[in-house]
Formats: C-alpha cells, sequence, structure tokens
C-alpha cells in the first residue's frame, strides 16, 4: 500500500522587497465611546498610521523606516467640496515616533497622539486636516515606492505629473465623533399646538427595528445636533434643529440650535425656543432590537417657533403661523454611523 500527502506549495519572494502606504488618502473617524469594533485607540484619543511592506510573502527582518512631517505635500489640494486640505496644526498631535517598524510582519504602524486642542476645533469635525507623512529612508528593504515621474519636479499628489503614482506618503485625513453620535431608533409622542389647534401624535411600530431613524451628529466633544421633521402648512420641510447638551454623569440638556434663520427667499423661521431635559443610559432598553440590551436616550423638551410665509408673485398677503411641540422621546442607538472613507483631492494651483 502505498500513501500520499500533499506538500506545502511554498512560493519564491520577488526579486526585491519594498514598502509603501497602502492608501494615499485615507479618512479617519476617532470614534469616541463605544462600537461594535475595538476603539480603544479611539478613547486614548490616538490613531495609528499603518506602512506596508511588498515583495515578500513573509518578512523574517526588522525593517526599519524613516518618516518625516511634510505639510507642503497639501499644497494646491482641494476636497470635493473645493475646500482646502489642511496640514494639521502641529500643536494638534504627536507622533510617537520618527520611525515606522516592522519587526517581523509585513504591516505595522506609529501611533498617533491627538490634543485637546483638536477636540475643541469645529473644523475637526470634517474633512479638513491631514496629516502629512513622507517615507524618507529604509533599513533592511530594496526600496519605498516613490512612483516614476513624467519630469523633474514632479508633484505629490498632482496626478497628472507621474507615470506612476508615488506611494512614499500618506495625507491622513483624522475627524472625530462625540460618545453619543449615531443612528437612532426614535419613538414617542408628541402633543402639537398649531394657531391654537391642538393634536397628538403617537410615534410607535410594532417593531422597534421598524421606528423612524434619525441621526444625531456632532457638533462639539460634549453636543450633538438633532433635526427635527417639522414643516410649514405649505409643506416645506422647515430644517430646524436642536442642539442636546451631554453633562459628564450623562445627563441632557436640550437648546435650541439658533433663534431664527432664512430657509429660503419666501420662507422666515423665527422666535424659536427649546427646553428640555433627559438622559444617556448604556443598556436603558432591554431586549430591544435583536433581542439585546441597547443605549437608549430618553428626552422631555418643548419646542416652538413662528413661520412666516411670502408670497410676493401671487401678490397674497404674509401668512404667520404659530407653532408648538411637547416632546417625550425614546431614542434606542442603532449604529454609529462611520464607514471606511478615503478622499480623492483635486490639484488647482490659483
Amino acid at each position: 500500500m502505498v500513501s500520499c500527502e500533499n506538500q506545502d506549495i511554498e512560493f519564491p519572494d520577488f526579486d526585491y522587497s519594498t514598502v509603501y502606504f497602502a492608501y494615499q488618502y485615507p479618512v479617519r473617524t476617532v470614534v469616541l465611546g463605544e462600537d461594535i469594533v475595538d476603539n480603544t485607540l479611539d478613547n486614548e484619543h490616538k490613531v495609528k498610521i499603518y506602512a506596508t511592506m511588498g515583495g515578500v510573502y513573509e518578512n523574517t527582518q526588522r525593517i526599519d523606516i524613516d518618516i518625516a512631517v511634510n505639510n507642503g505635500l497639501t499644497n494646491n489640494l482641494f476636497f470635493g467640496d473645493n475646500t482646502p486640505v489642511l496640514p494639521m496644526p502641529s500643536n494638534y498631535y504627536t507622533l510617537a515616533a520618527d520611525q515606522i517598524t516592522m519587526d517581523g510582519t509585513l504591516q505595522d504602524g506609529v501611533e498617533v497622539q491627538l490634543t485637546d486642542a483638536f477636540f475643541a476645533d469645529p473644523l475637526a469635525l470634517t474633512n479638513t486636516y491631514v496629516i502629512p507623512l513622507q517615507m524618507t529612508n529604509v533599513s533592511n528593504a530594496d526600496s519605498i515606492l516613490s512612483g516614476v515621474a513624467k519630469f523633474d519636479g514632479a508633484v505629490r499628489g498632482n496626478i497628472a505629473d507621474w507615470d506612476v503614482q508615488p506611494k512614499d506618503y500618506v495625507l491622513y485625513c483624522v475627524k472625530f465623533i462625540n460618545p453619543w453620535h449615531a443612528n437612532y431608533l426614535r419613538r414617542g409622542e408628541d402633543v402639537i399646538v398649531k394657531d391654537g389647534v391642538t393634536s397628538t401624535v403617537e410615534r410607535h411600530a410594532d417593531y422597534v427595528e421598524n421606528d423612524e431613524v434619525v441621526h444625531l451628529s456632532t457638533v462639539a466633544l460634549n453636543a450633538l445636533q438633532f433635526p427635527m421633521d417639522y414643516t410649514s402648512k405649505e409643506g416645506h420641510d422647515l430644517n430646524l434643529k436642536v442642539k442636546l447638551n451631554f453633562s459628564e454623569n450623562q445627563e441632557v440638556s436640550v437648546a435650541p440650535f439658533e433663534s431664527s434663520y432664512q430657509l429660503n427667499d419666501t420662507v422666515r423661521v423665527y422666535n424659536i425656543t427649546a427646553a428640555g431635559s433627559g438622559e444617556f443610559v448604556k443598556d436603558g432598553e432591554k431586549k430591544s432590537w435583536g433581542n439585546e440590551d441597547r443605549d437608549a436616550l430618553y428626552l422631555d423638551y418643548d419646542i416652538s417657533y413662528e413661520v412666516e410665509i411670502k408670497y410676493p408673485i401671487a401678490g397674497l398677503p404674509d401668512d404667520v403661523q404659530q407653532v408648538s411641540y411637547s416632546t417625550v422621546d425614546t431614542l434606542v442607538v442603532r449604529d454609529r454611523g462611520v464607514a471606511m472613507e478615503t478622499f480623492s483631492p483635486s490639484y488647482v494651483v490659483n
């Protein structure tokens, strides 16, 4: 009798080894609070910028990559909304080292500590700041993937300057969301008074997962923006928002986001007031969606406002409506609303 067994197949390495940044324009959202993935670094106000090794199936050496901050990499670069790509101010972060070391691994990175100044800046809530790093030297690998330029003086970030795009740099965009930023499942009751006429609306699906989904977004480290679904008598979406301020013990106060605003050429919302309170409770909703305990936000608040509508074309008199809401809400956290993201900057020379 003859027995056979398969032998492990060994693939040879390529002719040379390289190091590079896998993505040149990643967006990293620092997720404070809890998430379904490990966000320990986030809650330490840290991120980690990774480099990668190529050309080998296994790294048996210690690879040291020298890195440097190069703010010039952001020159003439703009996000898709035409706002400039800005280098993160130096007082907003600290690099743990000026090297990335891969000791027996094919990927590793350098930790970045974000400071309180970063979290105090409203621009840190959107794609604004990048940490611009460039590889300057490597030991125990053959080369850095520095691209193939069409001519001397080619600019990293300008695609047109390169036959092969360089991967020796990264513009690591960082923004953050606070611990209460999430998509919520909303149910509750509204007592509505419109021009003296009172009505009551119950918002409650048979199953919590079928309740209205609302997105509460970060406006500061300890504050959220809560959009209301109010409309005028003409059916205009009023885009009215309130602000939720959170204390250290998870208590919430409700405040107006603004006292008045012009919705469009003919509709103005003014005399806006908002007041109320609530609390954020970990696992507050027992056996909720998915038959698991879920975090919840409980609110009791009052909102009032006036809507002025003009009819310049029809020549009708202005219409003013007075409205108030007394609302009790239960909002159950569904998800944090964060997905993998990159950006594609445009290179524009003025």
